[in-house]
């Protein structure tokens, strides 16, 4: 055995090339026979992953679980720079660049606010670009989401937002006082919301708690005919499931069975026109591996 190691393996592995190469120059086919000189070049090339794994290893993507010894900023928020034309909105021939933009927020800067930015709807906001000493997004309101109540006329137009105290709002702010510009992100479902859980036949299946929510809440479409606005939000939420166990007669009881399921669903958030506040009429286009295709609806009780 000691001679066959020393003939074939030993000497095989003394001035091998890749393994590649080695591969690729006897031409081995699936049919072919295992020499003990290829053994020696894949015992080599193991070798060498042991001594050199992160050559091997796939750069990760941005979502996914970095390493511990990894940088959690190794995969930065896509941004983007955009250049506004206010002469667009029937203002004054202005033109601005907003840099630091998120695809999932909204622009404001000067005299031009974005056309989906309306009141009676919920945002975050901060200055473009702005983030503060610990490399985070630094937002207004210690990242709270508030009702845009007014947006005011003019070159300089005033952005007013529901604020604690009802007697003294100091939650506003110009569009044109800020020169990097402000960036919105609307905002249509809150952590520890609960919601009914409805099937294709609007039956109450269930009930749903939220418990996380995974940024970004991304606005995708919205339609206004004659004041009445409605938008539609993309969401990614972790909710704690309880099901209902349907009995004769109409009876239903809660199953002891709770589960927890993370979805993803369209919010449709509606202003109707008289009101001057909009508010989460469901979450559709959610699907649980238990129910199928399902909706979520707030649950007012």
């Amino acid at each position: 055995m000691e001679s066959f190691i020393n003939e074939f393996i030993t000497s095989e592995l003394e001035g091998v090339g890749s393994a590649e190469e080695v591969l690729l120059h006897r031409r081995i086919s699936p049919y072919a026979t295992l020499r003990p000189g290829d053994l020696a070049t894949l015992v080599k090339f193991q070798q060498s992953r042991l001594h050199h794994p992160a050559a091997l290893r796939p750069a990760p993507i941005c979502g996914s679980t970095l390493p511990e010894d990894s940088d959690e900023d190794a995969c930065p928020e896509e941004v983007s720079e955009v250049v506004l034309n206010a002469a667009d909105q029937g203002h004054v021939p202005a033109q601005y660049t907003v840099k630091g933009l998120r695809r999932h927020e909204m622009p404001v800067i000067g005299v031009y606010v974005d056309t989906r930015v309306c009141s009676g709807f919920r945002y975050r906001v901060r200055r473009a670009g702005a983030t503060n000493t610990k490399g985070n997004t630094d937002y207004f309101w210690g990242g709270k989401a508030r009702p845009l109540l007014s947006i005011g006329m003019g070159y300089g137009r005033r952005l007013t937002f529901q604020d604690d105290q009802h007697n003294n709002n100091e939650c506003y702010f110009w569009s044109d006082s800020e020169p990097a510009g402000y960036a919105f992100n609307i905002h249509a479902v809150d952590i520890g919301q609960k919601f009914l859980i409805q099937g294709e036949d609007d039956a109450v299946l269930g009930e749903g708690c939220v418990e996380a929510i995974h940024e970004p809440q991304e606005e995708t479409s919205m339609t206004a005919v004659e004041g009445h606005v409605t938008k539609h939000v993309a969401v990614a939420l972790t909710c704690r499931i309880t099901y209902y166990l349907k009995h004769h007669y109409g009876l239903m009881e809660l199953m002891a069975h709770e589960d927890q399921e993370t979805i993803t669903g369209d919010a449709v958030l509606v202003r109707p026109r008289p009101s001057a506040k909009a508010t989460l009429e469901a979450i559709e286009g959610v699907f649980l591996p238990r129910l199928g295709n399902c909706k979520f609806v707030p649950d007012v009780c």
